[in-house]
């Protein structure tokens, strides 16, 4: 099959070209992949390190494929696969690697899993024709589900609505995005609004109005002020901030009594001040996020199909230029996703 490799950390290794598909095992899946989202992660992959000096990535195997959130449709399976996965079904990909034993993944936790890794990292991902994963982490998806929407709601999705679910946002809440205009910002923006929450979304993007922001603020002096206005001086109840430690500060200034601060990425740097005396003043609950479950996946998909989830697509590459859109990630003008289409 044709794939984008790497033999060595570093955009600069990457190669397309044939590489060998190994045999499925008789638990396996074997999908053809026609929508790959790239996400922050498929760039650490390549370059070896996980975001602003962060630990080395355990990439597993060797030459190596990326790409974390895949949508395809199944082109064969192994002989003790479930009946009710047939050639031809459009599924995701769950994107998290996990035994289905340990204590995490019996109280529904597989992406905290013991033994656990992660699809495009530490097994081969969807930069490719083909990608081979495990047959329990294939999740089947309705025909209304089109491949741009399906391929990000893996991770970009699942971790949005993971962290709006364990932050228990309630309507007519106050909910604050920084990065809203990101991959995961835009999906809680837009299941915030779902809630029936207020939505502030900090980006430089008017654009996010588009998809449910009620005020579109920048990250500026003037910041708490705005806030403070718009919320009749209740501030935020809810602020999701992924950004890590250039934006830390304004989280824990911005944020209310009783307020919750949710963070499931350090973009920025993972050094995080936090002044005591406003943890305990005001009685703010920070709680940090990872990825979702199955059950919160399947969810997922039951939201998009029903209600008005969107994405919104900046670029759309082919497979053979998936170098290209790696490349492209952290473009500063990027407004929405980059997508790798094999169809």
């Amino acid at each position: 099959m044709k794939a984008l490799f790497f033999n060595k950390p570093g955009i600069e290794n990457l190669i397309f070209s044939d590489y060998q598909l190994p045999d499925i095992r008789d638990d396996e899946v074997l999908v053809e992949t026609k929508c790959t989202s790239v996400n922050p992660i498929d760039y650490y992959t390549v370059t070896g390190i996980h975001g602003v000096n962060g630990p080395a990535m355990k990439i597993n195997p060797y030459p190596h494929i990326a790409g974390s959130e895949i949508a395809g449709t199944i082109k064969s399976k192994g002989e003790r696969v479930n009946n009710t996965i047939r050639e031809g079904d459009r599924v995701i990909i769950y994107n998290r690697v996990f035994d289905g034993i340990c204590k995490y993944c019996r109280n529904n936790h597989q992406m905290l899993c013991e033994n656990g890794g992660m699809i495009g990292i530490s097994r081969n991902g969807g930069f490719a024709e083909y990608v081979i994963v495990p047959q329990q982490n294939i999740i089947k998806i309705p025909d209304e589900l089109d491949w741009e929407l399906a391929s990000g709601l893996p991770i970009a999705g699942l971790t949005a609505y993971n962290a709006i679910q364990e932050s228990r946002l309630k309507s007519e809440e106050n909910l604050v995005v920084f990065g809203g205009s990101g991959n995961t910002g835009l999906f809680c923006t837009q299941i915030g609004k779902l809630v029936d929450a207020l939505t502030i979304s900090l980006s430089s993007r008017p654009w996010i109005k588009e998809y449910g922001a009620d005020y579109v603020l920048l990250i500026d002096e003037n910041l708490r002020e705005k806030i403070l206005e718009i919320t009749n001086g209740t501030m935020a109840d809810v602020v999701i901030n992924s950004l890590g430690e250039n934006t830390w500060a304004k989280g824990m200034d911005i944020v209310g009594k009783l307020g919750r601060i949710i963070t499931f990425g350090v973009l920025t740097g993972g050094n995080l001040f936090i002044d005591g005396r406003l943890l305990y003043n005001k009685q703010i609950t920070i709680k940090g996020t990872t990825g979702g479950s199955v059950e919160g996946l399947l969810n997922l998909i039951e939201m998009a199909k029903e209600q008005n989830i969107r994405t919104k697509i900046w670029k759309r590459y082919s497979l053979e230029d998936s170098k290209i859109a790696i490349e492209k990630i952290f473009d500063k003008n990027r407004e929405g996703r980059i997508v790798i289409e094999n169809y």
